[in-house]
C-alpha cells in the first residue's frame, strides 16, 4: 500500500546552488533557471599593418636609390657612353680562351707524364721492344680512323677535322685507361698503342691549327688588298 506524499514535497520549492565564487543560481521546481554572472574576460587588441604599410619601401632601399642616382649624376658622360656590354662579352671570350689553353696544356702534361711512366713500366717488365711497335701501330691506326671517319661523314668540312680528332683521341684515351687499370694480355703493347695514337692525334691537330691560321692570314691579306683597291 502506497503512502501518501507529504504536502511539502508537492509544493513548489526552491534551493540555491553555489557557483563561481559565491555567486548563486536559484533552481525552482518549475525547471526555470536564472542567469548568473560569468567572470569578466580580458580582451587584447593587436593592431595589424595595413596594405599600404606592406607596400611602403623601407628607408634603406630609398637611401640606396638616392645614392645611386647621385652617383650616376657624378659619373662623367664618357664613362656612361662606354660600351660595357661589348666589353663584358669580350672579357668572357678571353676567359674562355684562357680556360681552353689551360685545359689543353694540362692534358698534354698529363699525357707526357703517363708516357714516361709507361716507358719505365715497360723497361721493368723487360718489354722494351714493345715500345716502338706499339707507337707505330697506334700512329697507323689513327690515320686509318681519321680517313674512315671522313669517308663516313661526307659533311666533314662543316663539322671540321677537330671533331674527328677529338673522337679518335677519346677512343685511345679509353684504351689507355682500360689497359692501365685492367690486367689484360698484351698490356704493355696496348699502352704504347694508345700512346702512339694520342701522339698522332696531337700532331694532326697541331697541323690543322697551323693550316687554319695560314688560311686566316691569307684571307685577311686578300681583304686588305680588296679594300685598298676599292679605296683607289
Amino acid at each position: 500500500m502506497a503512502l501518501p506524499l507529504p504536502a511539502s514535497a508537492l509544493s513548489p520549492s526552491s534551493f540555491g546552488i553555489k557557483l563561481f565564487k559565491g555567486q548563486t543560481c536559484q533552481l525552482h521546481s518549475s525547471l526555470r533557471i536564472c542567469a548568473w554572472k560569468l567572470p569578466t574576460s580580458t580582451k587584447c587588441s593587436v593592431k595589424l599593418p595595413t596594405m599600404a604599410q606592406f607596400h611602403e619601401p623601407p628607408k634603406l632601399k630609398i637611401y640606396m636609390n638616392n645614392a645611386r642616382e647621385k652617383l650616376w649624376e657624378v659619373i662623367p658622360n664618357s664613362v656612361k657612353d662606354f660600351p660595357w656590354k661589348k666589353a663584358e662579352n669580350i672579357a668572357l671570350q678571353q676567359l674562355l680562351l684562357v680556360g681552353q689553353e689551360a685545359l689543353k696544356w694540362s692534358l698534354i702534361a698529363l699525357f707526357a707524364l703517363s708516357f714516361i711512366a709507361d716507358v719505365i713500366y715497360s723497361i721493368s717488365k723487360n718489354n722494351e721492344l714493345m715500345i716502338p711497335f706499339g707507337l707505330f701501330f697506334g700512329c697507323m691506326m689513327t690515320n686509318f680512323l681519321k680517313e674512315t671517319s671522313q669517308e663516313l661523314f661526307r659533311n666533314s668540312e662543316e663539322i671540321g677535322l677537330s671533331r674527328h680528332l677529338l673522337g679518335i683521341g677519346c677512343f685511345f684515351a679509353l684504351v689507355k685507361i682500360i689497359s692501365t687499370y685492367i690486367l689484360v694480355q698484351g698490356q704493355v703493347f696496348l699502352l704504347h698503342v694508345a700512346n702512339g695514337g694520342l701522339m698522332q692525334v696531337l700532331w694532326l691537330w697541331r697541323s690543322s691549327l697551323e693550316e687554319q691560321n695560314r688560311d686566316d692570314r691569307e684571307n685577311s691579306l686578300l681583304e686588305d688588298a680588296s679594300s685598298a683597291m676599292n679605296a683607289d
